[in-house]
């Protein structure tokens, strides 16, 4: 690969590490001295089967504070909130309303950061009593991106399996060459199923010199969305 004369916006390695600190300081692509750094009391909405009984929740999130939302749901008569990280320099997105494993119960995909070509996730899961984050293998609340710009794929997507439920999909790669055309790229696919809010990786796919239109490449957040959502 030739990196002479190019200065690169994003890395594997550096991709790893940004979604490690997006989980702990989401905003950090959007500084506080920002003149918009302001948060707004106006809620967003939407709704979601958090609970797969066929029956349809109203899910909020709010700003609280600087860089701090909250998300909250009333199920059955039960009041349920969380506190996550926010870009409160943006106007508040309403929680993506998804299924990551085809169960019927909705997960909610969670803006956290929003920078000039990336955008950081985390999803949360109702248990039955209350909304807590999705988890990884090491058990640490899931970010995920999407964006990238030209230097960098990121992105989502979950995939049907055989009699039934989905796997959830996540990309991670990076322009071998800036300078390059076409452009190819070089990562990693990680593919995960998911039970009881905790993700468990099934494999992982490498990435060597693809272009963006490969398939390995390939992401669609609405391939999660949550069945009549």
């Amino acid at each position: 690969m030739n990196h002479t004369g190019i200065i690169r916006t994003a890395t594997i390695t550096g991709v790893a590490a940004a979604l490690t600190l997006a989980a702990v300081v989401p905003a950090l692509a959007s500084p506080l001295s920002s003149p918009m750094a302001a948060p707004s009391g106006d809620p967003v909405t939407t709704v979601a089967d958090l609970d797969g009984d066929g029956e349809i929740e109203t899910v909020t999130a709010q700003l609280t504070g600087d860089n701090d939302q909250v998300v909250s749901a009333t199920v059955h008569g039960t009041f349920t909130s969380i506190h996550l990280g926010a870009d409160s320099s943006v106007p508040l997105q309403a929680p993506r309303v998804t299924d990551l494993n085809g169960d019927g119960r909705a997960e909610l995909i969670v803006t956290q950061s929003v920078g000039a070509n990336t955008t950081f996730f985390t999803a949360l899961h109702y248990d039955g009593r209350n909304l807590s984050q999705v988890v990884d293998n090491d058990s640490k609340p899931l970010s995920v991106a999407e964006g990238g710009g030209v230097a960098a794929h990121l992105g989502y997507q979950c995939t049907p399996l055989d009699g039934g439920g989905r796997t959830f999909e996540t990309v991670a790669a990076e322009a071998d060459d800036l300078g390059a055309d076409p452009l190819t790229y070089s990562g990693t696919r990680t593919v995960y199923t998911l039970r009881d809010g905790a993700l468990t990786t099934q494999k992982t796919i490498p990435i060597t010199g693809r272009p963006v239109t490969d398939p390995v490449l390939g992401t669609d957040a609405a391939s999660c969305d949550q069945t009549g959502s």
